[in-house]
């Protein structure tokens, strides 16, 4: 057995109780009963401390030394083993109780979050979400930095990097899309996206999802799409991908968070087989992996020729729209709306939506906010940003999961992944010409095999910044969505 390969194979326990604790979270959400709650916590909490035991093994650290010095050279086998290294330098500077601590609170909390948001119930909640900020302070703090304490928590989602990264994208995003936005407003032709409102049947909605999601490419032999309280995606292995959609009757939540969910579960199916249960599976990062989700959402989804394909299959669940032409959905669809919804809104309000929640968490570390005056200052930022009036903490501050789960310094990776996808699909689009016609025909085989060229078979067997910088030709550059978006909603709305 070479050291690489003994490497591997103690690797392997750790992807299966990694596998395990995944199949437990999906269950939890998906079909647990309400009475499994505190076992399931319990449950999650050991297997997720025999992960971080398995990881500072000396004996799994002893391996991967041998190793490096045995595959220089071979530039992917190095990288295997640095992310094995990165994660074992990052799991010796964390407690074993505080990770242990986390993934109870956090399976508690999520139950406790899915009955406190139709409730507006933030009082329920607060506590915690009040331990949940604890934690992430006492990680940022263990884990060390030099330049801000947000930093190192959104390094565990995007390796590499800083709060001024986000800072420097925001400032660079906001004044174009709200000059944009107020071009609309002024100058804009008025769409009616009326039609879409009211009462939209759930089943019909996630069957209609579901068989695109097949047309496209995703291969149901391998995964699923099951209704949840929160729509995500997560992977046992590139053979078991399971995603979830939003239940409800807003049409534009359901199929949004259905097209992005597909976004991550097609990045999942489509890796290198020969890396599955190493530490090269599964996508380059957070933010590499919400490019895909966003723009499987919107830059193909949002798309006039997808909706000219792709709107039939609304209307074998939805006899009504047979009246309706796919020209009118897809400006209905598309329209800008500001609304106090994340999942589902518009291209422009989004990355606002994002940059409400990264403010929030970043008072909060440094203590500048406390958790329970975040109601009151999510309405003011929504406000102030989006433009809307938030009534309930339902419609604020609990509408995302996230926090619940402890997932803390995730927010600004959907937004740098709304950018990276702007530069994957300025690079598409040169590439394949025709992509238009395509889709009007419904044919996304060529754009799923160039993704699957260029970024998916790829995995993590580059930094992001490498894979990104080596397809693009940059990394987190603006310029390519903002031209984007700019073209897009010009034209939608008629401004010259």
């Amino acid at each position: 057995m070479s050291p690489l390969q003994k490497v591997r194979t103690e690797y392997r326990d750790l992807t299966a109780l990694h596998a395990s604790v995944s199949l437990l979270n999906w269950d939890r959400q998906v079909l647990m009963p309400s009475g499994g709650s505190e076992a399931r916590s319990i449950h999650i909490g050991r297997l997720t401390a025999m992960a971080h035991q398995r990881l500072l093994n000396p004996s799994l650290r002893r391996a991967v030394e041998d190793a490096r010095a045995n595959v220089a050279g071979d530039p992917v086998a190095e990288r295997e083993l640095a992310l094995i290294q990165r994660q074992i330098d990052q799991a010796s500077k964390l407690p074993l109780k505080l990770i242990t601590r986390k993934a109870e609170i956090a399976s508690q909390s999520y139950e406790v979050w899915r009955r406190a948001r139709p409730s507006n119930d933030f009082d329920a909640l607060r506590p915690y979400l009040m331990s949940l900020f604890d934690i992430a302070q006492e990680t940022s703090s263990a884990l060390g930095y030099t330049e801000h304490p947000y930093d190192p928590l959104l390094d565990l989602y995007e390796e590499g990097a800083k709060t001024s990264d986000v800072i420097r994208m925001f400032d660079q995003v906001k004044p174009r899309v709200s000059k944009l936005i107020r071009d609309i407003k002024v100058n804009g032709a008025r769409i009616d996206a009326t039609w879409l409102n009211g009462s939209w049947e759930t089943e019909p909605l996630r069957r209609a999802a579901q068989n695109i999601g097949a047309k496209i490419g995703f291969d149901y032999s391998k995964g699923r799409l099951d209704l949840c309280a929160n729509a995500f995606c997560t992977t046992v292995n590139m053979n078991d991908v399971r995603m979830t959609t939003r239940p409800g009757t807003h049409i534009k939540g359901v199929l949004s968070s259905s097209l992005h969910e597909l976004g991550h579960g097609l990045y999942e199916q489509n890796g290198n087989p020969a890396w599955s249960d190493t530490s090269l599976a599964g996508g380059a990062s957070l933010a590499v992996h919400e490019s895909q989700s966003r723009m499987w959402e919107n830059i193909i989804g949002r798309s006039k020729p997808f909706w000219r394909f792709f709107f039939s299959y609304l209307q074998a669940e939805f006899p009504t729209l047979a009246s309706k032409i796919p020209d009118q959905f897809y400006a209905a669809f598309t329209a800008i709306q500001p609304g106090w919804l994340r999942v589902g809104a518009d291209e422009l309000s989004y990355n606002m939506h994002i940059l409400v929640r990264f403010e929030i968490e970043v008072e909060i570390l440094t203590n500048k906010l406390q958790v329970r005056d975040m109601p009151e200052a999510w309405n003011a930022k929504m406000k102030e940003y989006v433009g809307v009036n938030i009534e309930s903490d339902g419609q604020g501050c609990l509408q995302d999961v996230h926090w619940s789960k402890g997932s803390i310094g995730y927010f600004p990776t959907y937004a740098m992944g709304n950018l990276i996808g702007g530069q994957i699909w300025e690079k598409l689009r040169q590439q394949i010409p025709a992509w238009e016609e395509q889709l009007e025909r419904g044919d996304t085989s060529q754009i799923l095999a160039w993704l699957t060229e260029n970024i998916y078979v790829k995995a993590s067997s580059q930094a992001p910044r490498d894979l990104v910088t080596g397809v693009c030709g940059d990394y987190l550059n603006p310029n390519p969505w903002l031209d984007y978006v700019e073209e897009k909603y010009s034209g939608l709305y008629g401004l010259n």
